[in-house]
C-alpha cells in the first residue's frame, strides 16, 4: 500500500505542476478553455488519498503540503476567473505565479553585509518573487515595501554570516507550511552545488 500512496503523491505533484502551467496558458490566451480535465484528475487523486490511511508522517506531511498548495492556487485561479468575467484587472501577476517559475528565486548578497550597493545583485526580482508568493496564497501585498524587504535581507545576511562565517549568501523565496519565507544560506565557494 505505501507504494500506491507514494506513486499517487508523485502523480499528484506532477498533475499540480501541469495544471499550474495550463492555467497560466489559459490566462495568457494560449488555451481557449480552463483546464477542467486536469483539475478533475487532481480532485480525484485527492479524494482517493483522503480516504486512504496514510501512516508515514513524511507522506502525510507531503500530502498536506500538496493540498495546501492546491487550495491556495485554486483560490487564486477562481479570483482571476471572476475578475476576467467582470472585466477587471487580474489579481496577482498575469504572467505566472511564483510556483510556475521553477524555485528557488535566488540572489547573491555581497560579502560586506550591504546588499544594496552599486554593482551588487539587483534585489527587485527577489522582492517581486516574495510578493508573488504571498499573493498566490491570497495575501494582500499592497503594504509591502521594497526598503523594508532590503532591511530584512540585511539583518538575515548579518545573522547568517555570524553563524556560518560565509562571505557570500544565496537567498530564496520558499513557501513552507502555507507561509512564505525568505531563506538564506551560504553560497558554495566554487559556484557548484
Amino acid at each position: 500500500m505505501p507504494e500506491t500512496i507514494e506513486s499517487d503523491l508523485v502523480t499528484l505533484e506532477r498533475a499540480l505542476t501541469t495544471l499550474r502551467v495550463e492555467y497560466e496558458r489559459f490566462f495568457t490566451g494560449d488555451l481557449k478553455k480552463p483546464p477542467t480535465l486536469t483539475r478533475k484528475k487532481i480532485d480525484g487523486i485527492l479524494r482517493r488519498l483522503e480516504d486512504a490511511s496514510v501512516e508515514r508522517a513524511a507522506e502525510r506531511f507531503r500530502l498536506q503540503n500538496l493540498q495546501s498548495r492546491y487550495a491556495a492556487l485554486t483560490e487564486l485561479w477562481e479570483k482571476r476567473l471572476l475578475a476576467r468575467e467582470q472585466g477587471k484587472p487580474l489579481p496577482g501577476r498575469a504572467a505566472a505565479p511564483p510556483e510556475a517559475v521553477p524555485p528557488p528565486a535566488a540572489r547573491d548578497a555581497d560579502a560586506s553585509g550591504s546588499v544594496n550597493r552599486k554593482g551588487r545583485a539587483d534585489l527587485m526580482p527577489l522582492f517581486q518573487s516574495f510578493c508573488d508568493a504571498r499573493r498566490a496564497l491570497g495575501e494582500d501585498v499592497s503594504r509591502l515595501k521594497y526598503e523594508r524587504f532590503v532591511e530584512l535581507l540585511k539583518r538575515q545576511a548579518s545573522e547568517i554570516r555570524k553563524a556560518t562565517g560565509a562571505s557570500r549568501l544565496i537567498f530564496e523565496v520558499q513557501t513552507i507550511d502555507g507561509r512564505v519565507r525568505l531563506v538564506g544560506r551560504p553560497a558554495s565557494s566554487k559556484g557548484n552545488e
